[in-house]
């Protein structure tokens, strides 16, 4: 039995713990939120568990940055700190512009943290606020010792960097910028331009991730920048009707990338996305490329011919899904946006995915709408791509035709013998429009029973498909919510099936997580009576 603890027994019992066992005590009572009464036991645990204890922080710019009390403690946790999230508006509520720091001293407070790596800087909410204002950028990005800055707040959104506030951008190895996909506002702004041009030709040569909007990416000087340790590219937005510039010159600048997204938004007056050069060399430029998510191409992009050898993971999607424009409630904000969705039919998937079969991938991503040819498209996928593992399917109907049988999908499918992992949207005509419990008369249970419409569905699949399959995730849409629900199978000693159950307690599945790409209403916003539309449900 363990000795009670601040007992002088137990104290003796840790002090002559290895540091390194001790260490390991610490990160997982960490982890199980025990932590806090194990640091009260002595003065020698209370001091080994700071580093632990006081890792992350989280400061107020209302609350404490701007009323000056954040200067004002007298205390070394700060010492600890190598994770810190600043949130809140970068104004006073009378004031409707961007607040200056003034004399707040935040650079000689930050540079007071040597183990500081990773600054997150966030809003209140991310309906957008007035932004960041260029002196609060130079000290949230120039301690020498951070590595990974994520910025989730605009900065002043109508004035470029002044030209009288210079600044050294720390050697960053992360730099993330997210906005908003749906934002009310225009997207492209001045002081985002200006801060992407600034940073990235500062901290290209250090960079080893790179997640940006498409809106304000630089892609011109990214073309022309050294980037020798850059290993993660995300892009994703909307460039409006602005030519897109090759994206292998930009490639070709980035020798040991191995993941990259690109996601535009498509506009009826964008052409189709070509990513591949009539310049280029036969050779894809990035040699460990294992990952590529690539959003609205043209099938026909020679990009398909070249990928290289160490590709495993394919994704070939709308951008945003395709679902997102089927109902009204969803569609006033494409249409807001000026984004339309130029889906791709199996055929032209197919076709692109034909010229891809020199690659050994294991997971593959399709989102596309059905057409005559969807059965050879599935039937191919097993010869094209013999060691899948995971296979993520959004297939939509054409109008007024019947939703596809669970039969036909599982038996095109199942010569995928290394399959574990099958992930369907089917785009089923019997599924609930996603606002349903809004409407009156609406039954009450109309959303559990789709979810036992869609085991039913799951049940099928699994009889017809490979002994090798684990799970097999259904798209389910509801409200504001975009959910994948998991189902795990179960087989005897026999491989025979032994059950089929709904897995509540995952988060994720083999890395995916169970939650889609977001709706443009949020939990705060209830639907107008106009979004209602009777005929659609």
């Amino acid at each position: 039995m363990m000795p009670p603890s601040g007992s002088s027994e137990l104290q003796c019992i840790l002090r002559i713990l290895n540091a390194d066992i001790l260490s390991d005590i610490i990160e997982l009572l960490y982890e199980v939120q025990l932590l806090v009464p194990f640091s009260e036991t002595c003065k020698m645990i209370r001091q080994a568990c700071k580093p632990c204890l006081f890792r992350k922080a989280r400061i107020s710019t209302s609350r404490d940055l701007f009323t000056g009390v954040l200067f004002s403690f007298t205390t070394n946790i700060w010492l600890y700190v190598r994770h810190l999230t600043v949130r809140g508006y970068w104004l006073r509520i009378w004031y409707e512009g961007p607040l200056d720091l003034g004399d707040l001293p935040l650079a000689d407070f930050l540079a007071r943290m040597p183990h500081l790596q990773t600054i997150v800087v966030d809003e209140a909410n991310s309906m957008g606020g007035p932004g960041i204002p260029w002196d609060g950028l130079a000290a949230l990005l120039s301690p020498p010792q951070l590595r990974e800055f994520d910025l989730r707040i605009t900065p002043n959104r109508g004035t470029p960097k002044p030209p009288d506030i210079t600044f050294t951008i720390a050697p960053l190895t992360k730099l993330s910028f997210s906005i908003w996909d749906y934002r009310d506002h225009p997207r492209a702004r001045i002081g985002e331009t200006s801060l992407m041009k600034y940073a990235i030709n500062a901290a290209a040569p250090s960079l080893e991730h790179l997640s940006i909007p498409l809106d304000v990416s630089p892609l011109a000087e990214m073309a022309v920048s050294c980037w020798p340790r850059l290993q993660v590219l995300e892009l994703k937005g909307d460039r409006g009707t602005e030519p897109f510039l090759a994206i292998i010159d930009v490639l070709s600048r980035m020798p040991h990338l191995r993941h990259l997204t690109i996601l535009r938004a498509q506009r009826d007056d964008s052409p189709a996305h070509v990513l591949w050069s009539n310049a280029c060399t036969k050779r894809f430029p990035c040699p460990q490329l294992e990952t590529m998510c690539l959003s609205h191409l043209d099938p026909a992009d020679e990009l398909f011919s070249h990928l290289p050898p160490t590709l495993r993971q394919l994704s070939l999607r709308c951008w945003p899904r395709h679902y997102l424009h089927q109902h009204r409630h969803d569609r006033r904000a494409m249409t807001r946006l000026e984004w339309q969705s130029q889906i791709r039919t199996a055929s032209e998937v197919y076709f692109a995915l034909r010229r891809c079969s020199n690659v050994a991938l294991e997971s593959l991503e399709i989102e596309y709408e059905e057409d005559d040819h969807e059965s050879v498209l599935l039937r191919n996928i097993s010869e094209m791509f013999p060691h899948l593992r995971v296979l993520t399917i959004y297939r939509y109907r054409r109008p007024d035709s019947p939703s596809v049988k669970a039969d036909d999908i599982a038996q095109a499918l199942s010569q995928l013998r290394t399959l574990r992992i099958l992930r369907l949207h089917a785009d089923l005509a019997e599924a609930p429009h996603p606002l349903a419990d809004f409407m009156l008369g609406s039954p009450p249970l109309i959303f559990p029973e789709h979810e036992e419409a869609l085991r039913d569905f799951v049940h099928v699949l699994a009889k017809g498909l490979s002994s090798e399959i684990r799970f097999i995730s259904v798209l389910l849409r509801e409200r504001w919510t975009n959910l994948w629900l998991p189902f795990r199978i179960t087989r005897n000693l026999e491989g025979s099936i032994s059950e089929i159950s709904r897995d509540t307690d995952l988060v994720s599945v083999g890395g995916y997580s169970l939650y889609d790409d977001p709706s443009p209403k949020t939990v705060e916003q209830m639907p107008l009576p106009d979004e209602l539309d009777l005929f659609e449900f």
